[in-house]
């Protein structure tokens, strides 16, 4: 019988940042000396698939059942030490979204409209991680600009997401027209 250390492997959701490492967990086995030797190559390990809508303070009960032993490796686990594992994760989150148009060209009579092009196409959303989990995309003001060979800029409707964005305003620029 001895005690051999365990590795924790969370299977985090994209949103979620863990804010402190993880203390030390131990399990007591019992096996041949032999058995128990291969576990300082091949660690025990502990995953736990943890989604975005966990709170920022988690309690994890940790159980015998939970311990996965390497293959190739005969031994029984009979306890884990600690038996419940907290986690603590951060409470805002950052990514990137694409930026979607909702702008309405003004084109002469007779010409057909024409695909407008965003720089940048993409913008960062920061905030409460659940907020930013919400935000799949972020969409220009509504604006009716005519064609133009200089790019526009346009704001970003940011109203009611709760986010922070960044950059607050994207350019519209149009292909080139051809007579």
């Amino acid at each position: 019988e001895d005690v051999a250390s365990v590795r924790f492997i969370p299977q985090l959701d994209s949103s979620l940042v863990l804010r402190d490492p993880t203390p030390p967990i131990r399990a007591q086995v019992l096996g041949r000396p032999t058995e128990i030797l291969k576990l300082a190559q091949t660690p025990l390990l502990i995953r736990q698939e943890i989604t975005s809508d966990v709170p920022d303070t988690l309690v994890i009960p940790l159980r015998t059942s939970d311990v996965e032993i390497p293959e190739g490796v005969e031994v029984i686990v009979r306890d884990v030490y600690p038996h419940s594992l907290t986690l603590h994760f951060e409470p805002t989150a950052c990514r990137q979204v694409p930026v979607r148009a909702a702008i309405l060209v003004q084109v002469p009579p007779g010409q057909q409209p024409l695909p407008v092009r965003l720089d940048p196409d993409s913008v960062t959303v920061r905030g409460p991680r659940r907020a930013v989990a919400r935000v799949d995309f972020v969409r220009t003001r509504a604006d009716s600009i005519a064609i133009d060979t200089l790019p526009h800029l346009v704001e970003l409707d940011t109203a009611g997401l709760g986010v922070l964005v960044r950059p607050a305003q994207v350019k519209v620029l149009f292909p080139r027209i051809r007579p």
